[in-house]
């Protein structure tokens, strides 16, 4: 009983990180970039691509980590659940969000510093393709690490 609620801590404490990552992932980069960024960067686009909206990088950048910490905390939350079934689910499609957000920042930061292709945005629909990693390392109930017992 010790050693399944150590294995279940384990895989918990795994999907949590892997829900994380993309926004650490985030961080380093903007870090990287911030020198380059302008004053001004655009935050929403209208139907044709043009920019519909602007904000300061760092103002952006604080209601993006609000939103994340947010989702995070879900993920967190969810790795940890009782319910494995739907703790597996909650927790990737949460991280799956959180990867998608970081990923149209990180668009939005490298066109502003001009270090990104505008051909970029197929990183945008990969994202959540990320949600299947903790999902992943989150067995269900009723098996040992992913696979089924006899």
């Amino acid at each position: 009983m010790a050693n399944t609620r150590g294995r279940r801590r384990r895989e918990g404490i795994f999907a949590a990180i892997a829900a994380a990552f993309p926004v650490v992932v985030e961080v380093v980069v903007t870090s990287a970039w911030w020198d380059r960024l302008p004053e001004r960067i655009a935050t929403s686009f209208g139907p044709d691509g043009s920019p519909s909206g602007y904000g300061t990088p760092l103002g952006t950048a604080i209601l993006l980590a609000a939103i994340q910490a947010l989702f995070l905390v879900a993920a967190v939350g969810s790795a940890f659940a009782r319910d494995r079934r739907r703790g597996r689910i909650s927790c990737a499609v949460t991280a799956g969000f959180v990867a998608a957000l970081a990923m149209s920042w990180l668009i939005v930061v490298g066109l502003a510093s001009s270090t990104l292709s505008p051909t970029a945005w197929w990183l945008l629909a990969a994202a959540p393709v990320w949600a299947v990693v903790p999902y992943w390392l989150l067995p269900p109930r009723g098996t040992e690490s992913g696979s089924l017992r006899q």
